[in-house]
Parts: structure tokens; sequence; C-alpha cells
């Protein structure tokens, strides 16, 4: 953004009244929604370890930390999902995504995207493949509920 002087995006109202409403949808701190990320990985871990993918993925995907001022925990839980796709076959990745109810696979569909959005931090190769999948399995509209949602990751 070096060619502007003023950053226009400050101006938008529709961004600001987003954030403001964002930051009431979390009622815990950082450091409450980060402790509970940390329990989460204990236990999607050991589901991993088992070699249960599934539920894994499920533990990992449930109760997404949504919300302003929650980015590191939203990284670790991003990190705690990139984990368990990288972890899981790639001949497991339909039986995975047909085991996962449609919410889920929206949020998983939100990751995705996060980490493709992020190439230094993430397995591009291993997201295209997830996304293949869960499209395949969810469809367009997959793709256009997850754009068109408020609650971002």
């Amino acid at each position: 953004m070096a060619h502007r002087k003023l950053d226009i995006d400050g101006f938008d109202t529709e961004q600001q009244r987003m954030a403001e409403q964002m930051q009431y949808l979390s009622t815990k701190s950082d450091a409450e929604v980060a402790s509970m990320v940390d329990q989460k990985a204990a236990s999607v871990r050991a589901a991993i370890t088992r070699g249960s993918s599934v539920e894994a993925l499920e533990k990992a995907l449930a109760d997404p930390p949504y919300g302003h001022g929650l980015d590191a925990a939203q990284s670790a839980n991003a990190q705690l999902v990139s984990e368990v796709l990288m972890a899981t076959r790639a001949q497991d990745i339909n039986g995975v995504v047909a085991g996962l109810a449609e919410d889920s696979r929206d949020v998983l569909l939100k990751y995705i995207y996060h980490g493709l959005a992020r190439p230094a931090g993430f397995n591009c190769g291993v997201l295209l493949s997830w996304h293949e999948r869960v499209v395949e399995a969810g469809g367009l509209g997959s793709i256009v509920r997850v754009m068109s949602d408020r609650k971002t990751i």
C-alpha cells in the first residue's frame, strides 16, 4: 500500500461495525480461549496417535475461536487443524470428510482457506487435496456459505 497516502479501509463504516459486532462474539478473554485450545490440542494429538483421524478432526473443528482480538488462539487452532490434515493418509480423506457434518465441513473449509492465505505456514498441496474432497462432498454451496459467513477464523 505504498501508493496510498490514506488508509481508506479506515473509512469503511461496514468494516467498523463488523469489528464491533465481532468483539462481543466471544465473552472469554484471549488467555481463556488459548487455554481451551491447548486443552483441545492434547486430546486431538492423542486421537492422532491412536489413528482416529475422524475423531481428531471433529475435536479440532469443535468450538472454533471466533471473535475479535483472539489472534493467538485462532492461529493455534489453525495449526492444530493443519496437524490433523497432514497426519491423515490421502486414501482416508474421503472417509473422514464423509464422516463430518455439514457445519463441520464448512468450518474445515474456513481453515483450509485460512491456510491457503498463509502459504508460508501451511502445506498448500495437502490443503488443496482436502479442498477438493470437501467441495466434492458439500458442493459449491459450502464455498458460498464460507465466503459469505461473517465469522472468520
